[in-house]
């Protein structure tokens, strides 16, 4: 389930402080109860940052897509367009920014793809091509998941079916989203945000 994906609000909190005071220091403490609207922009932004840092754009996105916000209406009103923003975002260079992180670089340059019936696992940031090609110059080829090699390929495959089943879940309605509970509100949002970009 979505919300048991989402991790705790102080930890989102905490993060926003520490981004607004220019200190990594900061610890979750006390913090103004939130209205709804703010917890479900949080609890959004967080499930949008997927487990890596929330960045402003996650927030962004939040706010435009939270049913019922002041913000998402007072920008809608202004004529704020949710999907021309998510498209500006997927356009801007993250690392021209304070929200770039070395995990989302390399992230960004990964890709699925299915070809017959193999899955092709696409990582294409330049420290883990690095490390590939000395591994086949050591090896002097390919490396497959035989003899006692086949244990270091678990937690690779465990990983890979992990991720698919993730991105599966948020892409599939769930029951309980028609009941209006916080969980479901967010997981409505996540896939209003993600479903696009994955049919691109």
């Amino acid at each position: 389930m979505l919300a048991e994906r989402i991790d705790p609000i102080s930890k989102i909190r905490a993060a926003v402080l520490a981004s607004a005071e220019g200190s990594q220091d900061v610890a979750a403490g006390p913090w103004p109860t939130g209205t709804p609207a703010t917890e479900d922009t949080l609890s959004t932004a967080s499930a949008l940052a997927g487990g890596s840092p929330v960045g402003s754009h996650h927030l962004l996105e939040a706010m435009l897509r939270v049913e019922n916000s002041m913000a998402a209406r007072a920008l809608r009103e202004l004529g704020v367009d949710p999907d021309a923003v998510a498209a500006k975002i997927d356009e801007l260079d993250p690392e021209t920014t304070t929200d770039a992180n070395p995990e989302e670089a390399a992230a960004r340059k990964m890709e699925i793809r299915l070809v017959d019936d193999e899955v092709h696992l696409i990582l294409r940031d330049p420290t883990t091509v690095t490390i590939a090609k000395n591994l086949t110059e050591l090896s002097g080829g390919p490396i497959q998941g035989v003899g006692p090699v086949v244990g270091m390929f678990v937690p690779l495959w465990r990983s890979t079916n992990e991720l698919l089943l993730q991105i599966q879940r948020m892409l599939e309605p769930e029951p309980e989203e028609e009941d209006g509970s916080a969980a479901g509100k967010v997981a409505k949002a996540v896939r209003t945000v993600l479903t696009p970009r994955l049919r691109r």
